[in-house]
């Protein structure tokens, strides 16, 4: 109920808070509306019913009471009837009232006038129609008594009335809401690309349009886009040039080792100046982050995990995949592979075996690896996290790489909208979940 009463969205709210405006307006105005218009028609009615009177009665007064009497069908009507009386009852004498209709036809037609109303009812906003009996003295005695009743606005007229603004209402409202989706379209935009940004900084620029303020906020945001796409590109252009450097440099240094004479320091120094070296490709490929420039398409990530399984299975390792045996996934899959051959590789190097487990999601999927490792101290989950960041003493440089499998994990499950998190197995051991979105839904 709340959620209609006050929606989430900028154009709900926006219709709610003119509907209730309108409605509050219009409760405002109708009473004074309604009770000009009963003044205007009573105004109307006596100023007619006067004029009409006076020329009636200017018309019998030469008359004889026969030829009266044949006239009266003739001039009286659904609106003003007309009797021929001999004088009024005392009861209709001392009931009569003192009213502007009085006033106005004593003054016009200068005798006295009595008139009744009944009818009346004028609790509420508006009274309704009422009755009203005029008596008119004749020169001969004889009294004309009149019958009409107000033109005042019938409860009908109120509830049509009332039914036009509720229809001008709902249509103001659903206008408003129209308008307002259309207002707030750019910002739906707007909203898209900061969240496209986050997985694609070579995303295409965001067209201004929009009010005065969002063209500003838009041309800010493109901006600060292209500024991030010069720093990423001058990062890899910089790293690019020292990586050609160093290696020139240990070309030369793989040479030179083979001048040393003690075989044993000869290994050691060939060892250390391939670590070199792999650090150095793994610290250019992450710089450059080919994640973000590979192309999403539709992949059977299921059938991914397994062929990695059986990759490591044929090497030797207890590797066991649980899950559905297809399941498809927009992604950019030499990215998505990478970092999860990273994840594998460190939990069979380091906890002996892993369990790979895909849990598909709508519009999502989640990959856990497991293993039956020491695991990782609690606080120490974000730092693993770092570029070249190793724990001892499990995982030293015995066991290879450079530090950078957990760190290129995250940028790439990061750029497709996840993120990867560790936790400690109650058992023992290490979980990492690797969640994934499908890039298709962004």
């Amino acid at each position: 109920m709340t959620r209609w009463l006050w929606p989430a969205g900028l154009a709900g709210r926006l219709a709610v808070v003119l509907a209730i405006a309108l409605i509050v307006v219009q409760l405002t105005t109708l009473p004074f509306f309604l009770q000009r218009q009963a003044n205007a028609a009573s105004r109307i009615f006596e100023t007619s019913t006067v004029a009409r009177i006076a020329h009636i009665v200017e018309l019998f007064e030469p008359l004889s009471q026969s030829q009266r009497r044949e006239l009266l069908p003739a001039i009286s009507s659904p609106y003003l009837s007309l009797e021929l009386l001999a004088a009024p009852t005392v009861e209709e004498r001392a009931a009569q009232d003192e009213t502007d209709l009085a006033a106005g036809l004593t003054d016009r037609l200068q005798r006295e006038i009595m008139i009744r109303r009944v009818d009346e009812d004028a609790s509420g906003l508006l009274p309704r129609q009422q009755r009203v009996a005029i008596w008119v003295p004749l020169a001969d005695a004889s009294w004309l008594r009149f019958s009409t009743h107000t033109d005042l606005p019938s409860l009908g007229w109120v509830v049509h009335m009332s039914a036009q603004l509720l229809l001008v209402c709902l249509a103001l409202v659903v206008f408003a809401v129209v308008a307002a989706r259309q207002i707030t379209r750019p910002i739906r935009t707007f909203v898209a690309a900061a969240e496209r940004l986050g997985t694609d900084v070579n995303a295409p620029p965001i067209p201004e349009k929009g009010s005065l303020e969002l063209r500003r906020a838009t041309r800010v945001f493109n901006t600060m886009q292209q500024r991030l796409q010069r720093y990423v590109d001058d990062r890899t252009r910089m790293l690019a040039a020292i990586s050609h450097d160093l290696r020139t440099s240990l070309t030369r240094l793989r040479l030179r080792t083979q001048f040393i004479a003690d075989p044993r320091q000869r290994d050691k120094a060939e060892q250390d100046l391939e670590q070199m070296d792999a650090m150095l490709a793994s610290t250019l490929s992450f710089a450059r982050d080919d994640a973000a420039s590979e192309v999403p398409v539709g992949l059977d990530l299921a059938k991914l995990l397994h062929t990695l399984c059986d990759d490591l299975i044929d090497l030797g390792e207890e590797v066991e995949y649980r899950g559905p045996e297809a399941f498809t996934v927009c992604c950019r899959p030499l990215a998505l592979q990478r970092a999860v051959t990273n994840v594998l590789s460190n939990a069979v190097s380091y906890g002996g075996r892993a369990l790979i487990t895909l849990d598909p999601r709508e519009g999502s999927c989640e990959i856990r690896i497991e293993d039956n490792g020491p695991g990782i101290p609690q606080s120490q989950f974000e730092a693993v996290f770092e570029p070249f960041v190793r724990l001892d003493p499990a995982r030293n440089r015995s066991t290879g790489g450079s530090g950078l499998g957990l760190s290129i994990a995250r940028s790439v499950m990061r750029s497709h909208g996840g993120d990867v998190t560790l936790a400690n197995r109650d058992s023992g051991g290490l979980v990492v979940h690797m969640l994934l979105a499908d890039l298709s839904a962004s």
